[in-house]
């Protein structure tokens, strides 16, 4: 093992622990002993990226059994590159932002997607290939934004994600030209912001019509068309979409019983909305 790769376990192993403190993991040391689930997987995702600026594939990320084999699957060079203020990545063919656009530290622009002027984003972001944050858009901390999504002017929480191909709207009633025939031009268009709500997730290919607010940990499936209001733990699927369930803060379904399926998380509701009741107890 080179230097490079024994610098690499290190830093995954940091990564580690910064998530199970207390803990003293080896390379080797099983993720199952650790008590990982998949959402502490995902925590540890974000931690590994933060300490060794590679981006954790998908597959890597859930094959993964210890440190060291984590490490031996991150990608030799990562193509994606920590953004701070007034600097547009380098090299060009990674994604830019717009004087005037504003982002945070630890966010990261992926091949061809843009911030546009006037758009606010947050620290510690993914921001995919080909995706595009309009002007006057509003991002959260730690949020996601898949492979060609397009938001436009949206208000967007800490820890949302938005999954490749989907589209947040903002102008109700959208036109190429002015009713004088002239071409429209930035202050010519209706703004009615989305809001999507901390935590939540709009499904790949979704789309959301202006002025929906998505509430907090819902989740809008993959395709949906939505016209209006999803409550906080919603879950909302079709065209046009309706509400068929809820979901847990962990992404997964609740049973009748409003507990979750897959955590030990349970809820109970009051009226329209549903507020969670017991959490787990972190590991210590």
């Amino acid at each position: 093992m080179t230097a490079a790769d024994l610098r690499l376990v290190e830093q995954v192993l940091g990564a580690v622990r910064q998530i199970r403190p207390g803990t003293a993991p080896g390379p080797d040391t099983d993720f199952r002993d650790l008590g990982l689930d998949s959402l502490d997987r995902l925590t540890l995702a974000v931690a590994v990226e933060r300490a060794t600026g590679l981006a954790v594939p998908g597959p890597a990320l859930s094959d993964a059994a210890t440190p060291a084999d984590l490490a031996s699957r991150l990608p030799a060079t990562d193509r994606s590159a920590p953004v701070h203020q007034e600097h547009r990545s380098d090299p060009p063919e990674l994604g830019w932002f717009d004087a005037g656009a504003s982002v945070g530290e630890g966010t990261r622009l992926w091949h061809q997607s843009q911030v546009a002027d006037g758009a606010v984003v947050g620290a510690d972001r993914t921001l995919g290939k080909g995706s595009f944050i309009g002007a006057s858009s509003a991002i959260g901390d730690r949020v996601k934004i898949g492979n060609y999504a397009n938001v436009f002017g949206a208000n967007v929480n800490d820890e949302a994600m938005i999954c490749p191909g989907a589209l947040v709207l903002e102008d109700p009633a959208p036109r190429a030209t002015t009713p004088d025939g002239r071409r429209k031009g930035p202050k010519d268009w209706t703004r009615h912001p989305v809001t999507i709500g901390t935590g939540a997730t709009i499904g790949a290919a979704a789309v959301i019509a202006p002025g929906v607010t998505i509430g907090p940990h819902a989740l809008v499936a993959l395709g949906a068309v939505v016209m209006r209001d999803v409550p906080a733990h919603g879950l909302v699927i079709g065209n046009p979409a309706r509400q068929v369930g809820w979901v847990c803060r962990c992404g997964h379904c609740l049973d009748a019983a409003l507990r979750c399926t897959d955590c030990p998380r349970t809820y109970r509701r009051d009226g329209d909305e549903v507020t969670a009741e017991h959490q787990p107890v972190p590991l210590e």
